[in-house]
């Protein structure tokens, strides 16, 4: 059995931005447990625990899964606790965007197809910055609006392993999106 999910991961440009915007904010919370920088992405499907025969088929068709789907930049507005302005996460949130919810769909559909079972929560993107050890201890809501712009050109296959000091994210499959064509 491998804890799985299918993800975007944060290009470096955007990682620099999340950098500048936690940095005041890290000195001043020390009840924090800060996501690394390599964990940091954009959910579009948990997995949890599949059986290995299951893993090598969602790695055999995972490429092909999204051959076809573009490349494009998503829009985050927002740092905020989440998914309520009481919740334990700390995370980027943005608007709703067609090319993001598409990849959820295409996301959706190859699990269906395989029949593997995923978290049918509905989809609310977000990247998590941080998860609050002591909500009491933090009263700030982090609200904060903002301007940051996600390049979205690769879907990840991520194996994650829960470890006492956090969890490990592997890459099990990587595939590139095609870049837009222009007429």
């Amino acid at each position: 059995m491998q804890r799985l999910f299918i993800g975007i991961p944060v290009d470096n440009r955007s990682q620099r931005k999340i950098n500048e915007i936690l940095k005041p904010i890290k000195v001043s919370n020390p009840d924090i447990r800060w996501v690394a920088e390599a964990n940091r992405h954009l959910t579009l499907a948990f997995l949890g625990n599949i059986p290995d025969p299951q893993v090598e088929t969602l790695r055999r068709y995972f490429e092909k899964t999204y051959r076809g789907c573009l490349q494009f930049n998503y829009r985050f507005t927002r740092l905020t606790r989440f998914p309520r302005a009481n919740s334990g996460i700390i995370a980027l949130t943005g608007e709703a965007n067609t090319a993001v919810e598409h990849l959820f769909r295409v996301t959706r559909r190859f699990l269906q197809k395989h029949e593997v079972g995923f978290d049918s929560k509905g989809f609310r993107p977000h990247v998590t910055l941080g998860r609050i050890k002591a909500r009491k201890n933090v009263n700030t809501s982090f609200l904060q609006t903002m301007e940051m712009s996600l390049a979205v050109d690769k879907v990840r296959l991520y194996q994650s392993r829960l470890t006492e000091s956090g969890s490990i994210y592997t890459t099990l499959e990587e595939t590139r999106l095609c870049e837009p064509y222009e007429l």
